[in-house]
């Protein structure tokens, strides 16, 4: 995962230098458009990965990371967000990922 240039995330409305990554950040939205809240889906995927496979809780603009989040989603089916990037522009300034994974 790449994070875009500063100038990027100013234009999507996010002036932080960094981009939070932290579990409660995310949301799942299921089939229907039903949303769970990121503190939601936590559930017993928190401290299930040691922390060295972890995605970093906040990263530098531009800059690039990898690693590992586990979200206990109430669907078989849906997306998970990262809302905070995506309002108000939401022309691909946010992450999104559908599961199960196709």
């Amino acid at each position: 995962m790449k994070v875009a240039p500063q100038s990027t995330l100013s234009a999507a409305g996010n002036y932080y230098p960094s981009v939070s990554l932290r579990q409660g950040g995310f949301r799942a939205v299921d089939n229907d458009g039903n949303v769970t809240p990121g503190n939601d889906i936590i559930g017993n995927g928190y401290g299930c990965l040691p922390e060295e496979d972890t995605v970093p809780v906040d990263v530098n603009a531009g800059e690039k990371t990898s690693g590992k989040i586990i979200f206990d989603v109430p669907t078989a089916e849906g997306v998970i967000i990262l809302p905070e990037l995506l309002e108000p522009a939401s022309d691909n300034n946010g992450w999104e990922w559908a599961y199960p994974a196709q």
